[in-house]
């Protein structure tokens, strides 16, 4: 044991600071590299959702501007076909150019107000004459309106959307209207549009409709089916834009930015995988890592060489030391010096430990006095009262507080209140003797210790002080009033805390039974003199 102990004081400074350089390093390689991980990792997510967000947020906008223009087309075709809605050549020849003219949409349909389907385009569609009764293709002829479908399965047998436009007669009455189908499955501009998403990065897009009935997914068998609990959906459904990071219906966790079509009330949904946003992560760090290995070990070699520099000096006057020192007696022996050179230092402090101490005894005498008065304080005052009890020296305790002093602080300033209480503590250092302890103990609150003087004397040397304090000026408070309480060890009490009560007790009797005056603990034997004016 004591030779595996002596074996480590001999491990020298030089490779103590390559060990502590070493470990610092690695444990500042360790932390640098779990702060980029987790800086890099919220940059990463807050870009993916940022992203994500702009995407679906173009979208949407593009999308409402598609349903917007095929609103327009339809509102053109429906007043065309009003002006003479029984002519059948009429009414085919204005669909036949609206499905030419654009692919915005797969098919559309001229409906009279019977629901029954008089033209259709195209022509192979084979729904002329069908009669629409219910569900949505049946909705238009309730509303009476623009309106945009929910899915549903036309009578062709495809799962559409459709919008709607009524026709009305040059009288404004109502005659039918004229639909746009868009095959959900099929091919159209809206498909078109959102299917080229254009990032090659694990993330893609889907849209839901009112009833959170997804309407397209770049998963097309996904497509009809209904998202039954969705945090996303829920905000999207209620009209906002926005992010947010939760696990889907596969429970992979997703980042995910939304935004709303207002004219069709549709929620475009914009999602990659966490996973698949920080994959690069790790081939970063590992390129931090092998990047930074050769300066680590430069560093290294550089600090093993500084170190043999910085510990030769030390060594040397670690011995010099050890050869001047005779009379090593010092509480710095008990230090486990675990190392060559701080043993022999060691030695170098113990002879430096008598003069700190007396720095210290110095040091402690100030902190046992009051800045403002340079009396002692309280700590000073027990240390001072402790003595004379050790002693066996009877004395008297004059305890004394300024009357109303808060007033005098409020009317006249802090300033003013400081000149108050030093002056009372020249008033005090005046009539006082040599041995006598004057403190002060608190805010306006002082404390007289006088060995050697008995209850009687203390009395009357605290009327004496009451009565200068009375007839001094205080400029510019002019004058002051102080109460007093006295006591007496042992008389009072045999316990120094005792005594120190029974003169805040008597000085508190002082307080509630008039001020400007002294009482006196209640003793036997005790004679009061006449007080004084």
């Amino acid at each position: 044991m004591l030779g595996s102990f002596n074996l480590t004081k001999q491990i020298d400074l030089k490779r103590l600071i390559f060990l502590l350089a070493f470990f610092s390093m690695v444990v500042s390689l360790g932390n640098s590299l779990y702060a980029t991980f987790k800086v890099q990792k919220s940059l990463l997510i807050n870009d993916t959702l940022e992203s994500n967000r702009v995407y679906a947020a173009k979208l949407a906008e593009i999308t409402e501007l598609f349903l917007q223009s095929v609103i327009t087309q339809l509102q053109f075709s429906a007043q065309q076909i009003g002006t003479n809605f029984s002519s059948a050549s009429l009414r085919q020849n204005e669909l036949y150019r609206l499905h030419r003219q654009t692919s915005s949409f797969n098919s559309v349909v001229v409906v009279d107000s019977t629901g029954k389907v008089l033209s259709s385009e195209p022509s192979t569609l084979n729904v002329k004459g069908f009669v629409v009764k219910e569900g949505q293709g049946a909705m238009p002829l309730t509303t009476q309106e623009v309106y945009i479908s929910k899915p549903f399965i036309s009578p062709a047998g495809n799962l559409i959307i459709s919008v709607s436009y009524p026709i009305t007669a040059s009288d404004g009455g109502y005659l039918g209207f004229i639909a746009a189908s868009i095959y959900l499955q099929g091919d159209n501009i809206l498909n078109r549009l959102l299917g080229e998403h254009h990032y090659n990065d694990g993330s893609y897009l889907y849209v839901v409709d009112q009833n959170r009935q997804l309407i397209y997914h770049v998963d097309s068998s996904q497509v009809g089916n209904t998202i039954a609990s969705n945090a996303v959906i829920e905000h999207v459904m209620s009209g906002y834009s926005g992010v947010m990071a939760l696990r889907n219906s596969e429970n992979r966790e997703v980042l995910s930015g939304y935004a709303s079509v207002p004219v069709s009330g549709w929620g475009i949904v914009a999602q990659r995988s966490t996973d698949a946003t920080l994959s690069q992560l790790n081939s970063t760090l590992l390129n931090v890592v092998k990047s930074t290995l050769p300066i680590t070990v430069i560093m290294l070699m550089l600090i093993l060489l500084l170190g043999s520099k910085i510990a030769k000096p030390l060594w040397q006057l670690a011995v010099g030391v050890k050869a001047m020192d005779r009379y090593a007696k010092s509480d710095v022996q008990a230090i486990n010096a675990w190392y060559f050179e701080a043993e022999h230092l060691k030695q170098a402090i113990v002879s430096g430990t008598e003069l700190v101490g007396k720095t210290i005894q110095e040091y402690d005498l100030d902190r046992q006095k009051d800045p403002l008065t340079q009396l002692l304080n309280r700590r000073g005052m027990l240390a001072k009262i402790e003595h004379c009890k050790d002693s066996g020296v009877p004395f008297s305790m004059i305890a004394l507080d300024i009357d109303h002093f808060k007033r005098i602080n409020d009317h006249f300033g802090h300033d003013v209140g400081d000149h108050v209480i030093r002056s009372i503590a020249e008033l005090m250092l005046i009539g006082a003797r040599e041995e006598d302890i004057i403190c002060r103990t608190g805010g306006e609150e002082f404390s007289i210790f006088l060995p050697d003087v008995n209850l009687n004397q203390a009395y009357s040397i605290a009327e004496r002080l009451r009565l200068q304090v009375h007839h001094h000026t205080f400029m510019p408070v002019e004058q002051v009033n102080i109460s007093l309480g006295v006591a007496h060890w042992p008389s009072s009490a045999s316990e120094l805390s005792q005594v120190i009560k029974q003169a805040d007790k008597a000085l508190y009797k002082a307080k509630h039974t008039g001020r400007n005056k002294t009482e006196v603990d209640d003793i036997d034997g005790f004679s009061r003199t006449p007080k004084a004016s």
